[in-house]
C-alpha cells in the first residue's frame, strides 16, 4: 500500500482498485442557533417535536450502495455502544447532489459544505454537523471499502462516532465506473444548555 498526503486529503493507492477518503477537523461546524436560546429553561412538547421529526425512510429512498453504507456506519457505531443514525431525507439529497458534483467533476472534495448544511438548516435546527466523502473503484463491495477506509482514519471516525442523531448519504457513479460517497452528520439543537 502506498500513501500521498495532499494537503488536507489522503488518498490510499492499492494494487486492486483505488480507494480514497478525506475528513478534516474544519469539516465539523458548531453553531449556535438563536431559536435554542428563546427555550433555554422550557420543555418542548411532544408535538412541537413530532412536526420537527426526520422524515426517515432509507429502504425506499436510498439505493442499494446507500443503504448498505447507512447500515455498516450504524453497525459500528453500535458496536461502540452508541445509538443508530436515523436517516433523514433532505440531509440525503445534499449529500447526494454533492456526490453527483465530485462524480461529474472527478474530484472529491468538501467544497460546499457550509452550502449544504445551511439548505439543511432551512429545515432542521441543528447544533453540529460533520461530512465524511470518499471514493473508490473496483471493488465488489464500494460500501464496506468506503466505510472501512472511514473508521481506519482519526477524522471519519470521529465524525462517526460524533454525537450526532441525523444523517443522510448520497453514493454517485462516475464515468470510470468509481463510487463517491458523502455522509453528512447532524446533531439536531432542542435546548440550549446541551452538553457537549
Amino acid at each position: 500500500m502506498k500513501y500521498h498526503f495532499l494537503g488536507t486529503f489522503c488518498a490510499l493507492l492499492t494494487v486492486i482498485g483505488i480507494a480514497a477518503t478525506t475528513a478534516q477537523a474544519d469539516v465539523s461546524i458548531s453553531v449556535p442557533n438563536d431559536a435554542d436560546s428563546a427555550r433555554e429553561d422550557s420543555f418542548e412538547p411532544a408535538e412541537d417535536r413530532a412536526e420537527r421529526a426526520p422524515k426517515s425512510t432509507p429502504a425506499l429512498a436510498m439505493n442499494s450502495i446507500e443503504l448498505a453504507t447507512y447500515n455498516l456506519v450504524n453497525k459500528y457505531r453500535q458496536s461502540r455502544n452508541l445509538p443508530p443514525l436515523v436517516a433523514d431525507s433532505d440531509i440525503s439529497a445534499q449529500a447526494k447532489a454533492h456526490s453527483e458534483r465530485m462524480a461529474r467533476s472527478g474530484n472529491m472534495s468538501h467544497d460546499g459544505f457550509h452550502e449544504r448544511v445551511a439548505s439543511v438548516a432551512k429545515t432542521i435546527v441543528y447544533r453540529n454537523a460533520a461530512e465524511n466523502v470518499a471514493y473508490n473503484m473496483g471493488y465488489g463491495q464500494p460500501d464496506l471499502v468506503a466505510v472501512q477506509g472511514w473508521i481506519e482514519s482519526p477524522g471519519h471516525q470521529k465524525n462517526m462516532l460524533g454525537r450526532f442523531d441525523l444523517t443522510g448519504i448520497g453514493v454517485a457513479r462516475g464515468a470510470k465506473g468509481e463510487y463517491y460517497f458523502t455522509q453528512i452528520f447532524i446533531r439536531k439543537a432542542f435546548y440550549v444548555k446541551d452538553v457537549d
